[in-house]
């Protein structure tokens, strides 16, 4: 209840409250704004810290196979990698064929990226985007998804990427990844700083 006027008759001091339904829900609304409010400020506190703690984007880019060769794709994916800021990375060609009927259809990059000190997140979108949209819709996050991921995520995604899946059911995929990466005189990934666990199975030998 909020205090509204203060009155005094000879020797008797009256107090008048505001207690009605609407100044109790007025009161309420404001408290649950106030909490929504800090709750939405300390959300978007985390966010902010998790991705300057962040030292690495993962980009993944589905190109419209209809509209763009792979040789095509290809290009715009080496110059778009060949960015001055972009000094440390890990990135490979992938294709979601299953037999060698199929083998190339559904190809992809995936990229681990370093992210450099002098540019924010905001940047580097803008910069990636303005070259990949030239083979995908970059506002569409199934063609064009990008996000930050900590030096924990980074070793699974290079594992990932670079390693034989856990799951055996994309096994047949990933032997026609490599018959894809012959065929197209690919390596099995390209890389300046960031290298995969010499410990782990590969794929490939890293040559075309």
């Amino acid at each position: 209840m909020e205090e509204i006027e203060i009155y005094q008759e000879g020797d008797i001091t009256y107090t008048v409250y505001d207690n009605s339904m609407e100044r109790q829900l007025n009161d309420w609304y404001n408290a649950v704004y106030l909490r929504d409010a800090t709750a939405r400020f300390q959300h978007l506190q985390r966010i902010d810290n998790l991705q300057k703690n962040c030292k690495y984007i993962f980009l993944t880019i589905n190109p419209d196979p209809n509209h763009i060769t792979f040789i095509d794709f290809q290009k715009c994916i080496h110059k778009m990698m060949g960015k001055p800021w972009i000094t440390n990375y890990l990135y490979v060609f992938e294709q979601r064929g299953e037999d060698f009927l199929t083998c190339g259809n559904g190809f992809h990059y995936h990229a681990i990226i370093e992210k450099p000190l002098n540019k924010s997140y905001a940047h580097m979108v803008r910069e990636l985007s303005s070259t990949a949209n030239k083979v995908c819709d970059t506002s569409n996050y199934h063609y064009f998804n990008l996000k930050n991921i900590s030096d924990e995520e980074k070793d699974r995604k290079i594992k990932y990427i670079t390693g034989r899946k856990a799951d055996p059911a994309k096994w047949l995929k990933q032997d026609m990844d490599i018959q894809f990466r012959k065929e197209n005189k690919l390596l099995s990934y390209y890389s300046v700083g960031i290298e995969p666990d010499a410990t782990q199975e590969d794929l490939q030998q890293n040559t075309p």
